[in-house]
This record gives structure tokens, C-alpha cells and sequence, in this order.
């Protein structure tokens, strides 16, 4: 969308966008909690990865329908509305006897607000006119953080106050984050859904969407594998802790850089290079006998995975009508839910059969196709847009 934004008015979306994407990261901080909650509840590890499941679900079904809604509502009406299923999820979470419960409270409540408030966060960020690319990078990087920060904040109030004393204080502050950000977000409509250019070339954007599917959903993949079984690849158990944190910090560090980047050298080159450092990566997990080998390959592949994350939405916003930039992007984060929830169960599955290097030769092959897929989405935008580069 290129609606016209005083510099003042796009400092207050972008700070009021980054604070929403910072307070909608809870859901990643899940195994902080596994251990006390298997004790309190006498839940299984099994029974427990279902809160989970079903979070990533709603997650992505919370993005999905989100995006189609921020389309047509103001970006503080969701924030708000974000806000509501947040504090509910986790005062939900906090008083739960028994792993249902939890599944309705962090699973379905609070998963489907962290996605509604994602795809308003993204799409607040594509919005801005110019620098467009950082701005995307800084909301996408404040989501990493907040798992980040959140993750040992949670671990220490484990200890303090407990499960049920943990989850009623991050409902409260995250509360307070998300309406702060509502106050700094747009309180209008987009102007964008009645501009000429809203009822663009209809057919040749539809196009583009299974392309950037395939590209996102391909592109994530491997690291979505391997932040489940980092310390498989990187050569042993003892190793996890290490190939979770430079899984983490390349995310982080990926998301950072791509925005900056796509904005110097363009959408093309930045996806290319995307691409080749994924294969890269999983070509060195692959043939590698040595863990640090390993481990510098997962913190590319991290960094990887952050850059197609920041990538994939301006991408997007380049090649859809700005009114409908939130359902497309919807539909192709769709992508990442699906390889997201099936990914590292089939890796684990081959893995049981044939050990965890074939997994990364896989892996190798899964990074080709998410290269041509690049080509795809790149030929599809240029159809789709034919008057950018």
C-alpha cells in the first residue's frame, strides 16, 4: 500500500507494529514451561506436544484469517482484539488443571490471537513507502526478540511465583505491551482498498501466490527440521543447547539484514542469495564429520530462514493489489504452518530408519527445489508487476 504517511505518522505505526510483534511471541517460549507442567498436571511428553500442535495450528490459522480481516479493519481494532486473546489464552493457561484445558487456553485462544496479531504487525510494516525493507525487517526481528527475552523472563518466574503465577504475569504485561501498540497503531481503514490500484490485474497476482507458497513453504522447511532435531545434526545431545542458540541468533541476526539488504541490491538478488546459503547449509550437514562444521551450518541456515521470513512478505506486497496484500500473504504462510507441523515429524521418522544424514541429504534436495521455486516466484512476480523490476 502506498498511502501518503507523515514521517512522525510512520514512526508511531512502526514502533506501535513492532511492539505488537513483540508481545505476540509466547507461543515459542512453549518448552519453558514443559517441565513444570509435566510435574503439576502428570502430563506426558506426548500429551503435552499437542498444546503445542494445536498452537502452531491455530497460529498459522490466526495469520491466515487474519490477514484476510486486516484487509478491511483498522490495525488497532486487531491489535486490540489480538490483545483480548492473548491475556485470555494465558489467564486461561495459568488456571488449568488438566492438558485440555491448556489446549483451549494456549493452544486455541492464545495461538490464534498471536497469528491475527502477526499478520496485522507485517502488514502495518508494508505500508510504509520508502525503506520498506526495514521497516519489514524491524516488526519481522521483534518477533524473534521477544521469544528471546520472554524465554528466560518466564524461567525465572517459574522459580518466584509458579506456573499459574508466571502465566497471570505475562498475561498482565504482555496485556498492557499490546494495548500500548494498539494506541500507536492506525485507527482508520486503509485508504488503499478503495484506490484505482486496489482493483488491479486480478489474475496475474493470483497467479504469483502458489508460486510464493511453494517458495515459503520449501524455503522453511530445513530449518523448521532443524530447530526440532538441532542437536541431532549438530553431532550429539550435548550439543542442543549450542545448535539451538545459533539456530536462534542466525534467525534473528537473518531477519536483521534481509530487510537492509532487499532495499540495496532488490528483491532478486537477496532471494537468490537466499537460496544458495540454504543449500549451502544443508549440503554441509550433509557431508560433514565434523560438529563445527555443523553448528557454522546452522547458524546460516538460521540466518537463512530469518531472511526468507522478512523476504517472503515484501515479495509479496510487490507482486498482490496493497488491498489485498494481507489475504495473500495469508495464504502463503499458510505454507509454513504445513511444513511446520509435518516437517520434523517426517524427519523424525526417517531418521528412525536411516539415520540423521540422509535426513540432511533430503534436506539438500528440499533446498533445490526451494531454489527453483525462487525462479518461479520471481517469473510470477514479474508477470504479476510488470511495470517493477
Amino acid at each position: 500500500m502506498h498511502e501518503r504517511m507523515s514521517r512522525s505518522g510512520k514512526a508511531r505505526a512502526l514502533a506501535g507494529a513492532v511492539l505488537l510483534d513483540l508481545a505476540v511471541s509466547p507461543l515459542f517460549i512453549w518448552d519453558t514451561f514443559t517441565s513444570r507442567l509435566a510435574a503439576e498436571l502428570g502430563a506426558s511428553d506426548t500429551a503435552l506436544s499437542v498444546v503445542i500442535a494445536v498452537g502452531l495450528a491455530l497460529f498459522t490459522v490466526g495469520v491466515l484469517a487474519g490477514g484476510r480481516i486486516a484487509d478491511r479493519v483498522a490495525p488497532r481494532g486487531l491489535a486490540l482484539l489480538s490483545a483480548a486473546g492473548v491475556v485470555a489464552g494465558l489467564a486461561v493457561s495459568a488456571a488449568a488443571s488438566s492438558v485440555p484445558v491448556l489446549v483451549l487456553g494456549f493452544g486455541v485462544l492464545l495461538g490464534a490471537a498471536t497469528g491475527t496479531g502477526y499478520a496485522t504487525a507485517v502488514r502495518v510494516a508494508t505500508t510504509v513507502p520508502t525503506r520498506r525493507g526495514m521497516a519489514v525487517a524491524l516488526v519481522v526481528s521483534a518477533y524473534a526478540a521477544g521469544a528471546v527475552v520472554l524465554a528466560p523472563v518466564a524461567d525465572r518466574l517459574l522459580v518466584m511465583v509458579g506456573r499459574a503465577g508466571t502465566f497471570a504475569a505475562l498475561a498482565a504485561v504482555l496485556g498492557v505491551t499490546l494495548i500500548l501498540a494498539a494506541v500507536l497503531l492506525p485507527g482508520s481503514t486503509p485508504d488503499a482498498r478503495t484506490a484505482p490500484e486496489a482493483s488491479g490485474p486480478a489474475v496475474r497476482h493470483q497467479a504469483a501466490i502458489p508460486a510464493l507458497w511453494a517458495l515459503f513453504a520449501l524455503g522453511c522447511a530445513p530449518a523448521l527440521v532443524a530447530f526440532a532435531h538441532a542437536g541431532r545434526f549438530a553431532g550429539g545431545p550435548e550439543l542442543a543447547a549450542i545448535a539451538v542458540a545459533l539456530l536462534n541468533a542466525g534467525n534473528f541476526v537473518g531477519r536483521l539484514v534481509a530487510g537492509p539488504a532487499c532495499d540495496r541490491v532488490g528483491t532478486t538478488r537477496a532471494l537468490h542469495a537466499t537460496a544458495a546459503a540454504l543449500v549451502g547449509a544443508c549440503l554441509v550437514l550433509a557431508l560433514s564429520h565434523h560438529p563445527w562444521l555443523s553448528l557454522a551450518a546452522l547458524l546460516v541456515l538460521g540466518a537463512q530462514y530469518g531472511a526468507l521470513s522478512v523476504l517472503t512478505p515484501l515479495t509479496t506486497a510487490s507482486a498482490v493489489p496493497p488491498a489485498r496484500f494481507g489475504t495473500a500473504y495469508g495464504i502463503v504462510f499458510s505454507g509454513w504452518g504445513v511444513v511446520g507441523l509435518t516437517g520434523p515429524v517426517a524427519a523424525a521418522w526417517l531418521a528412525g530408519n536411516t539415520g540423521y544424514r540422509p535426513v540432511a541429504a533430503a534436506l539438500s534436495v528440499v533446498g533445490v527445489l526451494a531454489w527453483l521455486a525462487t525462479a518461479w516466484t520471481l517469473s510470477a512476480v514479474r508477470r504479476a508487476t510488470p511495470a517493477h523490476e
